[in-house]
């Protein structure tokens, strides 16, 4: 007899083990299953992407960044960011992208953009010439943009996979010139000893590099570059 209630208490001990272990995993599973959900359902951030086409867009909204000295110069200059939400197959997606700059001159109390009316993308800004941190502040003389102005991939984004175009303003955002089209990637920029704009890119698959002047904002060069056979 009291054998029969030693394995008794046993099965119950196991059954009541069991049940708890399926109740464990149960809820193991039930948290895994909302943890994907989740994230198959989330609203993904990305940066640098304009949704050209209206009809998928859920929310598009301008907001105007903080204002910010450029060395040498005592204008201000500020990002105008474009944030747009649109949805897809399983959630949504929310993007920043800069889309113009707006200029302040305290000298003159006037505001002005950078380019009127523009509705593209700013994928960068590099200002020239660089900034060191080890050295003393030097002003900047001249601005060089990549844009991308057209959905050249078809995927109704303006995005870095689309055609870029090449642009220089004065640190001011005054005389804002296009110098180069139909960029696939800007592989550097920087100031020649004479005192031009260099801009190293790639279009049409072939490595080239232009000269622009700094006063005129002229393109004075732009050529393919030779290479050394076999490197």
């Amino acid at each position: 007899m009291t054998r029969r209630r030693f394995f008794a208490t046993v099965w119950r001990i196991n059954a009541v083990a069991i049940l708890l272990t399926a109740i464990l995993a149960s809820g193991v599973l039930l948290f895994v299953t909302w943890q994907i959900y989740k994230d198959a359902t989330r609203t993904r951030r990305v940066s640098n992407v304009v949704n050209v086409a209206d009809e998928q867009l859920d929310r598009s909204k301008a907001q105007l960044g903080t204002f910010e000295k450029i060395a040498g110069s005592a204008v201000l200059r500020a990002p105008l960011r474009l944030e747009q939400e649109y949805g897809f197959s399983s959630g949504s997606k929310g993007t920043s992208s800069v889309q113009n700059y707006l200029f302040y001159d305290p000298a003159g109390a006037r505001a002005y953009w950078l380019v009127a009316g523009y509705k593209g993308l700013f994928l960068s800004t590099h200002e020239l010439p660089e900034q060191e941190y080890t050295k003393p502040e030097t002003p900047v003389v001249a601005v060089v943009y990549e844009l991308v102005e057209s959905d050249s991939t078809g995927d109704k984004r303006l995005t870095a996979s689309d055609a870029k175009v090449v642009a220089v303003s004065n640190p001011s955002g005054s005389q804002f010139t296009r110098v180069l089209t139909g960029v696939e990637e800007v592989n550097g920029t920087t100031l020649t000893t004479e005192g031009r704009i260099l801009v190293l890119y790639t279009a049409g698959s072939t490595l080239k590099a232009a000269e622009v002047d700094v006063a005129t904002h002229e393109l004075v060069r732009d050529s393919a570059l030779q290479t050394a056979a076999g490197k």
